[in-house]
């Protein structure tokens, strides 16, 4: 059935396949071959974040939310490893080209930036012999056959579309109250967390895009790409930390990466806060209606 809802009646039975389908997904991608590992843990950490996504969207109804969501985020995090060094790697490479189309006026000469590239590339490295990839998918895959199991027994209280609607209102004030704090302390924590909102609520929107696709592909286009503002956002910050810490490198080549990345972090934050204005000009309430009148567009049946 996809990440979408398809039908207005039985909530909870499509809230337990949806899960169950991403889970099967996840699976299937634990035994795959012909990917590398970064790939792999690249698409079984997005499959946790869309459970997670779908879990919010239930949480209001849903007394195992605390205990599901702390499985699905364990299971993200037990992978965090083996992706952390190669997004280190992306992330420095994105700011190197940002930084030579400014021609004459970069701010990292060759030498620099091959040197900060050869020291993260050597962490990758290290990250990369230091554990046998296929156990780590191993003890992943167990996890979410416990989790399939626990799938079939989900049980989400209350009757019709307050049963979603609750959680789809309060992630969307959750993300709003988030912009608003991290325009008061723009700071990588600060919107980090917002960050965390925008997702989730990127993820209720692709659950209904369903009922309205050509009015809700656009809001989801829209959220990806704040998300993705934030995401480079929060890289830069853990670049930055990751760098603070090198003993690898001189003093003088790490300052250079980080003024660097404060340049960039202004510039991502100020396209957010411009784009994040006009995605929650609606004020929750007004929102969670017009989603309601949305919903009555799909079939009751199907």
């Amino acid at each position: 059935m996809g990440f979408a809802f398809t039908r207005q009646r039985n909530i909870g039975k499509q809230v337990r396949a949806i899960a169950g389908e991403q889970i099967d997904k996840a699976l299937a991608e634990c035994e795959a071959t012909g990917k590398s590992l970064d790939e792999t843990v690249h698409g079984l950490r997005r499959r946790c974040k869309k459970m997670r996504g779908l879990l919010r969207l239930i949480e209001p109804h849903f007394k195992d939310f605390v205990l599901e969501n702390r499985a699905f985020r364990d299971a993200a995090d037990g992978l965090a490893g083996a992706r952390d060094s190669a997004v280190m790697v992306e992330t420095f490479q994105a700011l190197l080209a940002k930084d030579i189309q400014r021609g004459t006026k970069a701010r990292l000469d060759a030498e620099q930036a091959g040197r900060v590239l050869r020291r993260l590339q050597e962490r990758l490295g290290e990250a990369a012999g230091s554990g046998d990839g296929r156990d780590l998918l191993m003890a992943f895959a167990g996890l979410m056959r416990a989790a399939g199991k626990r799938v079939e027994d989900w049980s989400i209280r209350g009757s019709g579309f307050s049963r979603i609607g609750d959680g789809l209102e309060t992630t969307y004030r959750q993300m709003r109250e988030g912009m608003q704090a991290a325009m008061e302390d723009v700071t990588a924590a600060a919107l980090h967390d917002w960050r965390k909102d925008t997702k989730y609520h990127w993820h209720h929107v692709s659950l209904f895009e369903g009922c309205a696709p050509e009015l809700l592909a656009g809001r989801k286009t829209l959220l990806d790409d704040l998300g993705e503002l934030l995401g480079d956002h929060h890289n830069l910050a853990v670049l930055d930390e990751t760098l603070s810490g090198e003993r690898g490198l001189a003093g003088s080549d790490i300052m250079a990466v980080q003024k660097l990345i404060v340049e960039r972090q202004a510039e991502l934050a100020e396209r957010a806060f411009a784009l994040g204005r006009q995605l929650t000009a609606e004020k929750p309430a007004t929102l969670r209606r017009r989603f309601e009148d949305y919903w009555v567009l799909l079939p009751v049946e199907k």
